[in-house]
């Protein structure tokens, strides 16, 4: 039997307000106490109600909730700014990976163009001197690198290192010029 969804709304009846109230702070309490015990980490929660006379306080213990309390106070703001993420950082730190993940498809892009390119002059599609001259660099780079790569084929062809139709092949990257 699944639950039904609860509407996150302010509960008007006030009968009814007053039970939820009670049940979801014996949660929120017996969550706390979990989490202490679990993670091995100090915890408190202090919940101040609409008509109760004192708020409900975990640890129960006054000695240990203040304890808690001004350890929490403690902290330097320093430290406590370390830990925390605003929204300008996140924001930063969101533009700084996005900035990266397009760099690296650029580059990733370039790679793939300049293989193009190499195979459509190497199949006779293209000549040189139809390729655009800022390409050629980038053109030698991959034509170098599929030079080692045949290299490195026939030394292993050469040298016998062949298993069931199997080579290891060096990881051939290039540094293209976007």
């Amino acid at each position: 039997m699944t639950r039904k969804k609860v509407k996150l709304a302010y509960i008007e009846n006030k009968s009814s307000r007053r039970a939820t109230y009670k049940k979801r702070v014996k949660i929120v309490v017996k969550k706390t106490r979990e989490l202490s015990v679990l993670c091995g980490i100090d915890t408190c929660t202090i919940v101040y109600g609409p008509d109760e006379q004192a708020p409900v306080v975990w640890p129960p213990c006054e000695v240990e909730a203040k304890r808690i309390i001004s350890n929490f106070r403690i902290k330097s703001e320093v430290d406590m700014s370390e830990r925390s993420l605003n929204q300008q950082t996140f924001l930063k730190e969101s533009v700084n990976k996005a900035q990266e993940k397009l760099f690296k498809l650029q580059q990733r892009k370039r790679e793939i163009q300049i293989e193009n390119l190499a195979t459509d002059i190497m199949s006779g599609r293209l000549t040189l001197e139809q390729s655009n001259p800022f390409d050629l660099r980038d053109l030698i780079l991959v034509i170098e690198n599929r030079m080692r790569a045949m290299q490195q084929r026939i030394r292993i062809i050469e040298d016998g290192y062949i298993n069931n139709n199997q080579t290891i092949l060096p990881n051939v990257t290039t540094n293209l010029h976007i």
